[in-house]
């Protein structure tokens, strides 16, 4: 047993597949919230159920506990799951591959993975990856791509693969995928660092915009332009009124860059978190 629930799934016409993990890759669940945007938008219906015993350390990775209708106590457990959506009058059908980053077995819950997704025949294979950088949340946020395949990278105007260093599932995911001759790009969205909370709608929009080339449309956006726009009201009302936050965000955006901003490793300490942490609180929550 390898924990894999796998229905068919039949006449997918070569399908763009996306995909994102909770964990080292996702900063703010931002790729996670962008793959169930797509899952929710266009009503894909899901094929791959994995089992979180055969993966999970529990005391690790918990699961939680949720109240539901009437008050009562609901167990939430970690999942990793694959979704398949025919679309319409677009080129390629879409596979959203989301989930948890497991604690054990990456090596066969990886090829398990690849081996399903080869077997649909996909026309790419496209990982999405959030990552904490020093940019401020005035400007834009940054999204860059690359691709170790020439071809691809001219084809989507995106830059070389040149990262070496520690990887999450993601990168042992591409890796299985790449061992089946799929196509691969990734996509990677610059999260301002100091807005390390559990959603950040203007990266999780950024990265939907991004996916345009690669998908062959613009994904339906719904609500994330508005709460995107309600997110950062939130953030300069927790930012504005402390002069030290705002010189820090004024150096940022001295050094701001589009392209690929200096990185921040998450588990670095920065000089800023004190000064910072005033806005992550009211984005929780825990001020006023």
């Amino acid at each position: 047993m390898d924990g894999f629930e796998v229905s068919p799934v039949e006449g997918l016409r070569s399908p763009v597949v996306v995909v994102s993990f909770t964990g080292w890759s996702d900063t703010g669940t931002v790729t996670t919230d962008a793959a169930r945007h797509l899952i929710d938008t266009l009503s894909a219906e899901r094929f791959i159920n994995v089992d979180p015993e055969e993966y999970f350390v529990f005391t690790e990775t918990r699961p939680e506990v949720r109240l539901v209708e009437g008050g009562l106590r609901e167990i939430t457990w970690p999942t990793n799951e694959a979704w398949a959506a025919r679309l319409a009058d677009t080129p390629h059908d879409l596979i959203a591959i989301t989930g948890t980053e497991p604690n054990l077995r990456w090596e066969p819950f990886a090829s398990r993975f690849a081996s399903a997704i080869a077997a649909l025949d996909p026309s790419l294979v496209c990982t999405l990856v959030a990552r904490p950088a020093a940019t401020p949340h005035t400007r834009p946020i940054p999204v860059s791509g690359s691709a170790a395949d020439a071809t691809l990278a001219r084809r989507f105007g995106l830059e070389p693969s040149r990262y070496q260093g520690p990887t999450g599932i993601i990168g042992v995911l591409h890796d299985a995928m790449r061992k089946h001759g799929l196509p691969l790009v990734s996509v990677a969205a610059s999260v301002p660092h100091y807005l390390s909370v559990d959603e950040n709608p203007p990266a999780t929009l950024a990265l939907l915009r991004a996916l345009e080339p690669m998908l062959g449309f613009l994904p339906p956006l719904g609500e994330l332009e508005r709460e995107s726009v309600a997110f950062l009201e939130r953030v300069e009302e927790a930012s504005s009124g402390d002069d030290q936050i705002v010189q820090y965000v004024r150096a940022l955006e001295e050094q701001y860059q589009e392209g690929d901003p200096p990185l921040v490793q998450p588990d670095s300490e920065l000089s800023a978190d004190d000064v910072l942490r005033d806005v992550e609180d009211l984005l929780r929550g825990d001020g006023s």
